[in-house]
């Protein structure tokens, strides 16, 4: 059928294309805009899905991380333990050392697989968690070394309080990254954390220490 065809039969019934409207096209164009609405459905759906579980997938690895600085926590507190009791040869400090390096090395592993989405700031203070265990072993290196044992626990104490703070920098990156979540971090409510090795030690004994440190600093 060629244009004039068409055009003739129209104008002999002009209601002829109010019924191919209303009852052909009309249909066809309403079926095409639900097809094409139900198809952005699906794709946002599937988008916000994604979405969704990297938000939970992320908020797991900062679950597992922050899990295992905490445990590592745990195991500086036993170590400090350790060297609080009768230590007054090369060996105590080896051996505790040595048990330490066992108990976090399990930690490690898990910290390493889920440091991969987290913001650099929050990379940046795990680092610096592990710098500063690093110090604390240095220290306790020298400290055996100079035969001054007793001074082991002490070394310990600071140690564990500057990675405490490390800990909560990192509770503190966390916390903030959460915009889901409607509550403010107050540090103020962490410090407890860094208390977690006792009493701090007597004057003389921080005294002492000091000294040391300015002794490795100077080898």
């Amino acid at each position: 059928m060629n244009s004039d065809t068409l055009r003739m039969i129209l104008d002999k019934n002009p209601g002829l294309l109010n019924i191919l409207l209303t009852g052909v096209m009309l249909p066809m164009g309403i079926l095409w805009m639900t097809n094409r609405y139900n198809k952005k459905m699906r794709e946002t759906e599937k988008t916000i899905d994604l979405k969704n579980n990297s938000k939970e997938d992320l908020r797991e690895q900062k679950k597992m991380v922050y899990s295992s600085l905490s445990k590592i926590l745990f195991d500086i507190q036993q170590l400090h333990a350790t060297l609080s009791g009768t230590c007054n040869d090369p060996d105590c400090i080896t051996n505790a050392v040595k048990k330490f390096d066992e108990s976090v090395s399990k930690y490690h592993g898990v910290i390493s697989n889920n440091m991969l989405y987290l913001s650099s700031s929050a990379i940046n203070q795990v680092y610096t968690f592990y710098r500063q265990i690093s110090q604390m072993k240095t220290e306790l290196a020298e400290i055996n070394e100079l035969k001054s044992f007793e001074m082991a626990k002490v070394s310990v104490f600071y140690s564990a309080q500057a990675l405490a703070n490390t800990v909560i920098e990192v509770q503190e990156i966390f916390v903030k990254e959460r915009s889901d979540l409607k509550v403010q971090f107050d540090r103020t409510q962490q410090e407890m954390m860094k208390q977690f090795c006792g009493a701090p030690p007597n004057v003389a004994y921080k005294k002492r220490y000091e000294q040391l440190k300015e002794t490795f600093l100077l080898k």
